[in-house]
């Protein structure tokens, strides 16, 4: 009598991945939901840091001025059980970002000479830094199919917290290269400079993505996730997706490697003017005026993509430790940020 072959033990494997979903934080959100009754907490701590930008779809350049851009975030993260087959996320980051540049002068000098009044009134500090939460994300998911293959269809709302909007380099005044132009004297002054900090772009999105994943015997993941963001307040609405897969190793190491790309399908709106450098490697000292700058007018619309990897090692079957890296590596006004994340997961029941 030939015996049944038997299945491979997937369960234990989609545990891990559900897991993974939980560590990597809400970027990460798993197709696999949570039980009826089940909590997951998550604890990530990251640092961010660029010195390059990508502008109009141009390879990145250096910040001007050696500019600085840095981050610390914290960001704890809840999902809840409401039912089988259906779980509620949020999670809400806070952050201290800084940017440090060179100051530079950039008004002619007066033809009587370049008197100490001249330097105090219009030497411009391009370095901010600010602190607080940044926006409160809500995430509800309903699991279409289980197992070692899963589907899940999610909704999620981004809220700002009311932290100050992002505008152009010298304020949300004027609007146009034009009306820039015809009053350079009265735009470029260090009263006026609000560029390079933000904590956000302070609007609301709401989305609706679909995230699909399949767990092998083999101990072998693979994730893809595509969906479309309603950006209100005038933001360009994009599409976004993702790409991710991992290697269950040893039974508790789990290393993971992925893609996700975000990309704009509209113009957003005019939030001010803003400067770029023609040669960003030229010092403070030589700019000369306004000769080294180019102006661009700044909207709300934003194109990235972003490699990730990193590891997840399971502690308990109720604890596991993330650690992480991702880069942008291609985007239209972003950061070419570097990102390290160290989380810490638990799992448990808050319903018996």
């Amino acid at each position: 009598m030939r015996m049944p072959r038997p299945r491979p033990r997937a369960l234990p494997l989609v545990a891990l991945v559900l897991a993974f979903g939980l560590g990597a934080g809400p970027a990460a959100a798993s197709p696999w939901t949570l039980a009826r009754g089940e909590l997951a907490t998550v604890v990530r701590f990251d640092y961010e840091s660029a010195t390059e930008e990508f502008l109009d779809d141009a390879d990145a350049t250096p910040f001007s001025l050696n500019g600085r851009y840095q981050a610390i975030g914290f960001t704890p993260d809840i999902r809840l059980g409401l039912l089988d087959h259906l779980e509620l996320e949020f999670w809400l980051p806070f952050k201290q970002v800084s940017y440090t540049a060179d100051p530079v002068i950039l008004l002619p000098a007066p033809e009587g000479g370049e008197g100490i009044d001249y330097y105090q009134e219009n030497i411009i500090h391009l370095s901010r830094s600010v602190f607080g939460p940044t926006d409160l994300n809500l995430a509800l998911r309903w699991q279409l199919l289980g197992g070692s293959e899963a589907l899940a269809l999610e909704g999620r709302l981004k809220a700002p917290t009311g932290y100050e909007a992002p505008q152009g380099t010298f304020g949300d005044r004027p609007r146009s290269k034009e009306a820039f132009l015809a009053d350079v004297g009265r735009y470029v002054a260090p009263e006026n400079v609000r560029d390079d900090v933000t904590l956000g772009d302070g609007q609301l999105d709401a989305s609706l993505r679909l995230l699909g994943g399949a767990a092998f015997g083999t101990g072998t993941f693979v994730r893809l996730d595509a969906g479309y963001v309603l950006r209100m307040g005038g933001a360009a609405d994009q599409v976004t997706g993702a790409v991710r897969a991992g290697q269950l190793l040893f039974g508790r190491l789990l290393p993971y490697a992925g893609v996700e790309a975000d990309l704009a399908v509209e113009r957003g709106r005019v939030i001010g003017v803003s400067v770029a450098a023609v040669d960003p490697e030229l010092p403070a000292a030589e700019y000369g005026g306004t000769n080294n700058l180019e102006l661009r007018e700044v909207r709300l619309e934003r194109d990235r993509a972003v490699v990730n990897f990193g590891a997840i090692f399971r502690i308990t079957p109720e604890v596991e430790l993330n650690l992480g890296h991702a880069r942008t590596v291609w985007g239209n006004n972003t950061s070419a940020v570097a990102t390290t994340s160290a989380g810490i997961g638990l799992r448990t029941r808050y319903l018996d």
